[in-house]
């Protein structure tokens, strides 16, 4: 069994709870730095499809 990284397992939580995902993007917003905004962006862009389709729901 191959262990998933931790940007798999949050990509996964944020795909199953898209309210605890906005939740946690504000709270960095609120409290966080920019590291950590942008490791947030990347787990949020994989779990909703990559940055194609992230960048095609924005259009």
């Amino acid at each position: 069994m191959r262990d998933r990284t931790h940007d798999e397992a949050m990509a996964e939580a944020f795909r199953e709870d898209p309210e605890y995902a906005v939740k946690f993007l504000n709270s960095i917003l609120e409290d966080g730095d920019q590291s950590e905004l942008l490791i947030a962006l990347r787990q949020m862009t994989k779990a909703f499809g990559g940055t194609p389709e992230v960048a095609e729901r924005g259009a």
